[in-house]
């Protein structure tokens, strides 16, 4: 029978199993004693309710991957309940053994059901210690009775008896607040902030002693940051936390930081260890720690989000000033015909124009959004939403007869209105396709020559996985086609000097 957790034996093993990436698609995570493919199963954006994200997982793990990295909060607990149910099913149709596949999840942030469980708790008289409430919908904890209540909920949702890895997630938004607040002196901060973080190791040393988890360890945004930024947590710092709460038996093995071709930080600043002259990869490789490295594929560069992958060909053009026109008659149709059999405002104000103003200012996006992603990212977290809520709150304000007129008038706007966001996003794409020539003219050189050719996301990802104490590079692979792009680079040894590829970029 297998274990119920990853072992060393058979995820040695499933490597085997792939001759065609031996022997480059594979490394050791760190002293684990686990092997890990070099291409990880991101989970931030996928769900148990999306047959396209079940397909990709099940696709990824047959081709080779076996590391899953997830959180609790994750659409919400949905990417666990996603790679529970994947596991358990292949398991049962013995395709899988669960101890092939090392399952990687963070806890910290307090989001939607927690944040309605810690609400109900403060209201109760019984609320997590520690919390830092940094922002209105985000708020964050890594106290043990947090982690504690967390780490069973995980298990339960990924339908395991034990977690591989459990990393604390963004632990940094204590030192966030406390700047954000001006409250005391940063070594202060700092002080306090590795004594939470000691508290939490002994709650992870615990749990290791019961079988609830093998490994722990720390996911960090900013691990990469330079030593004097205030919000800068230091991989050293994590590790002599970890000696104090486990002693030199200690389970800290992990740490995740973000990397890419345009914020190699992790490899080349130097702000940890003995008088802060190590980068992060180095103080990993010294303390035997496996590198998790996500963010491989959006850069932030100066206030640009730039995504390192060939973005898709666009469609048919439309004219924006004859969209807007189309628009904007519509407009006046509704100004004349039903906004006068308006009731009154009903959610927070909403007015007609709310909605005839969010047009106007999607309009003015093209030249300001930098490629397909960036698009994306703002049409689904700031204009789809604003339509939902503007349209919704119209709809309820009118008066009962006017019930079919609104939607005659709406049947024909949102044509329109869709039409509109496609150009954007038309004109966002070729942005994206000519930032992506002008990046891969700039790597180039520093790459074999067979290797020019291929897509830039796997430049960047053989890049990144190809940089010393890097052990697997996370990919958000929510299609299959993600699948097959990102794990083409698991047959290709590693790239000889990734070092140059960076500086390429850093002018």
């Amino acid at each position: 029978m297998p274990e119920r957790r990853a072992t060393a034996a058979a995820t040695r093993d499933f490597a085997a199993r792939f001759v065609a990436t031996a022997p480059h698609g594979h490394a050791p995570l760190g002293t684990t004693g686990l092997t890990a493919s070099r291409i990880g199963f991101g989970g931030y954006r996928v769900d148990a309710e999306t047959p396209l994200h079940r397909q990709s997982l099940e696709e990824a793990l047959a081709a080779g991957c076996n590391l899953v990295d997830t959180s609790t909060n994750y659409t919400d607990g949905g990417s666990e309940r996603l790679a529970g149910q994947v596991l358990r099913d292949l398991e049962g149709r013995g395709r899988l053994a669960r101890d092939q596949v090392i399952v990687v999840s963070k806890i910290g942030y307090v989001q939607g059901q927690n944040l309605d469980l810690a609400g109900e708790r403060e209201r109760a008289g019984r609320p997590f210690p520690e919390m830092v409430k940094y922002a209105e919908g985000c708020w964050h904890c890594i106290h043990p009775d947090f982690l504690r209540d967390q780490l069973q909920r995980s298990l339960e949702r990924l339908q395991l008896e034990s977690l591989d890895v459990c990393l604390l997630h963004n632990p940094e938004y204590f030192l966030s607040d406390a700047a954000k607040h001006g409250e005391g002196d940063l070594e202060a901060a700092r002080a306090e902030f590795y004594r939470r973080a000691r508290e939490a190791f002994t709650f992870f040393e615990e749990a290791v002693r019961q079988g609830l988890l093998q490994w722990y360890g720390v996911s960090s945004n900013t691990l990469v940051s330079p030593a004097g930024d205030g919000e800068a947590t230091s991989a050293s710092r994590f590790l002599m936390a970890a000696r104090e709460a486990g002693g030199p038996g200690h389970h800290f093995r992990v740490l995740q930081m973000p990397m890419n071709l345009f914020e190699p930080g992790g490899a080349l600043i130097a702000n940890t260890g003995e008088e802060g002259r190590a980068t992060p990869l180095e103080a990993a490789l010294q303390a035997g720690l496996g590198v998790l490295v996500n963010r491989p594929l959006n850069a932030f560069a100066g206030q640009r989000l730039l995504r390192l992958a060939d973005p898709p060909v666009p469609g048919e053009s439309a004219s924006l000033p004859d969209l807007l026109a189309a628009l904007s008659r519509l407009g006046d149709e509704y100004r004349a015909s039903i906004a006068p059999h308006r009731k009154g405002d009903t959610l927070g104000g909403v007015t007609p124009d709310h909605l005839f103003q969010l047009v106007e200012e999607v309009a003015t996006l093209p030249g300001q959004v930098s490629d397909a992603s960036h698009w994306q990212q703002i049409e689904q977290q700031y204009v789809v939403p604003r339509i939902n809520y503007v349209v919704r709150a119209l709809a309820q304000g009118l008066e009962p007869e006017m019930a079919a007129a609104w939607q005659s008038w709406w049947a024909r706007f949102l044509p329109s209105l869709q039409a509109l966001l496609r150009e954007v996003g038309r004109q966002a794409s070729l942005s994206g396709r000519e930032q992506a020539r002008t990046i891969a003219a700039a790597i180039d050189p520093a790459l074999p020559a067979a290797r020019r050719g291929e897509p830039l996301s796997r430049k960047a990802l053989w890049t990144v996985a190809s940089t010393p104490g890097v052990s697997c590079v996370l990919v958000g692979m929510r299609r299959p086609e993600y699948v097959r792009d990102a794990l083409g680079v698991l047959a290709w040894p590693p790239l000889p000097d990734p070092q140059a590829v960076y500086r390429s970029l850093q002018t």
